[in-house]
């Protein structure tokens, strides 16, 4: 089985302009955790995701505290996110993202996601997004496969 076989070809992805704002909007809506940075050619460039919108919008000395409910400073955390808002994706976005090929097997994807603790691996075709493979797009390979085919397909 190949990430191809598995990985979802419809993708939300956003262009490194897109604000902080809108990239948090698409992600509530569509209910992702993350989203594919594209540039106008369509290339991938990375990743922004829920993390990235949190740590930036998290003010440097509650960072550091760890604790924000117990430190009871929400209002900085309010006015860091305020101030992220307008800016654009492309300054907080993680250009180091874990990506992976079409022909890569389903286990090696499902190995990177655990050992780099990522829940989303883009697939991308000489720096093209092709689609993206989550864990949800595994467990739905491995039930369709190993608990409900008589097949003994690996």
């Amino acid at each position: 089985m190949r990430a191809s076989e598995a990985m979802a070809r419809k993708v939300c992805s956003v262009g490194p302009e897109t604000t902080v704002a809108e990239a948090a909007r698409i992600m509530c809506v569509s209910g992702h955790g993350s989203l594919p940075v594209l540039d106008a050619d369509g290339r991938f460039l990375g990743v922004v995701s829920k993390y990235d919108l949190v740590r930036h919008c998290l003010p440097g000395y509650l960072e550091e505290v760890g604790d924000l409910y117990r430190s009871g400073e929400f209002q900085p955390f309010l006015e860091k996110a305020k101030e992220l808002a307008g800016a654009p994706v492309a300054g907080i976005m993680d250009t180091r993202a874990v990506v992976g090929s079409e022909d890569m097997p389903l286990a090696e994807v499902a190995s990177l996601m655990v050992t780099r603790h990522v829940h989303q691996i883009p697939v991308l075709r000489q720096g093209k997004l092709l689609g993206v493979i989550g864990l949800q797009d595994v467990i739905s390979k491995l039930a369709e496969i190993a608990f409900c085919s008589t097949s003994t397909e690996p």
